[in-house]
């Protein structure tokens, strides 16, 4: 009973069909829409790389410098805890010194990697033909 219902609904649906060409033709625009996405989406990550590459390498050379600082600045903190009373709140910091250093090493590199990847992701970024 339902099926014949179903049939005689469908038996006249003929749904409008598109030319050959016209379909052809918005294939081709699909694929050419498709190509260039994978196109810009390589880009995108050609330049997300290469700018990870810099913020570690700057990064590794600013953590490097300030610590080859290292030894100075112990050296400068340990006459200076010589000066302080034995109560003094300082001495905790004076004793702490080189946790605190390093601790301060990393938050400075990590900085620096912050900061040269948003640089170098922003000097990598093709510039735009209609920029004024």
């Amino acid at each position: 009973m339902e099926d014949d219902k179903l049939k005689s609904l469908f038996s006249n649906f003929e749904p409008e069909l598109s030319s050959d060409f016209l379909f052809m033709n918005k294939l081709q625009r699909n694929l050419n829409s498709v190509e260039l996405i994978k196109q810009h989406t390589a880009e995108v990550r050609s330049r997300s790389r290469k700018a990870v590459a810099i913020a570690a390498i700057v990064g590794f050379i600013v953590g490097f410098l300030f610590s080859l600082s290292l030894p100075y600045l112990t050296d400068a903190i340990s006459n200076w805890q010589l000066t302080l009373p034995s109560e003094s709140v300082m001495n905790v910091f004076a004793n702490n010194f080189t946790i605190i250093a390093w601790l301060v090493i990393g938050g400075t590199s990590v900085f620096a990697a912050l900061n040269s990847y948003e640089v170098s992701l922003s000097l990598l970024r093709p510039k735009e033909a209609n920029a004024i």
